[in-house]
């Protein structure tokens, strides 16, 4: 996994479990209000499995049962965000959400491939996305609303990590990976011979993390430590479209497919400054979940009764 994927694997774990949470609660919030329209009527039937029915009282009961508590939570700190947001006139424009969903999609190469990569390995929408985005933004501010942070302090940043923000070269990467130099040359002859390398490796590709998306390795930044060094020698050397190997690995050969090359463009100094500013205020500042819990206090919110089967 490249370094700008395992910094936004944490931002999609937290979006996928709010999403999670949240569709959790739409379904069955939805169907308990009628529960009382409907206590005469048969069981309505969602699905069925062989000549096994599930009705919507069962559906409904498992989801209480498995993220029954988890959606109270999230219900309850939406609005007690919402509250303190509103008492300390604290607002996130959709302007603000655009341009952090375009900061997180630098890791991707552009906000539309980051929106696209979201949406099919993990079904988040942009709606969903703007979502989650506008929560957490709003949250921060909340965090940071009485942190100052004074452009000595963001220069100095600046100059102890001068690399954070330069822009880099991604490639877009797929690997087939075989354990003898002979079956990696067996791999070329085949794709020479017009073979689609997806399908090649989903064959004969012993890399169980790559093999199953057709060798995708995904963008990977030119000087990424996560990947051989072998590999991204070879990778950097060639041009979009060209395919290249045996070359080898730790443990065996690969032959290395260059999908696409991305320059970036240079990142604007302003929105540099403002990143930096947030996370030193970040710092500083009280942890988010710590935050949601302080809230939930100031507000008297609590779980009056677990959530239960029935």
């Amino acid at each position: 996994m490249t370094r700008q994927e395992k910094g936004l694997w944490v931002t999609v774990i937290v979006l996928t479990a709010g999403v999670l949470f949240m569709g959790s609660w739409i379904l069955f919030s939805g169907v308990l209000s009628q529960d009382n329209n409907k206590s005469d009527l048969a069981p309505h039937v969602v699905a069925s499995v062989h000549d096994r029915a599930i009705t919507e009282e069962e559906w409904t009961s498992e989801l209480k049962k498995r993220y029954g508590s988890e959606v109270l939570m999230t219900m309850m700190n939406r609005q007690v965000v919402e509250l303190e947001a509103a008492a300390a006139n604290i607002k996130v424009t959709p302007q603000e959400v655009d341009q952090e969903l375009e900061r997180m999609g630098h890791g991707y190469g552009s906000k539309e491939r980051f929106l696209q990569e979201m949406e099919q390995q993990l079904g988040l929408t942009e709606e969903l996305l703007k979502a989650e985005t506008s929560y957490r933004l709003t949250l921060e501010k909340i965090a940071t609303a009485d942190v100052e942070i004074d452009d000595a302090e963001i220069d100095q940043y600046l100059q102890q990590y001068p690399d954070q923000f330069r822009p880099k070269k991604q490639l877009e990467l797929s690997i087939i990976k075989v354990e003898q130099e002979t079956e990696a040359e067996e791999v070329l002859d085949r794709l020479e011979n017009g073979e689609v390398f997806a399908d090649l490796a989903e064959e004969v590709s012993i890399d169980e993390y790559t093999r199953d998306q057709g060798g995708r390795l995904g963008l990977v930044e030119e000087d990424d430590p996560f990947q051989p060094e072998t590999l991204m020698e070879t990778a950097l050397s060639l041009s979009k479209g060209d395919i290249a190997g045996p070359i080898p690995l730790d443990e065996g050969y690969g032959v290395v497919y260059v999908q696409d090359i991305l320059i970036p463009e240079e990142s604007d100094e302003n929105l540099i400054r403002e990143t930096v500013r947030k996370q030193l205020a970040l710092e500083q500042s009280v942890s988010l979940s710590e935050l949601e819990g302080q809230l939930r206090d100031k507000y008297g919110a609590r779980i009056i009764a677990e959530p239960n089967n029935q």
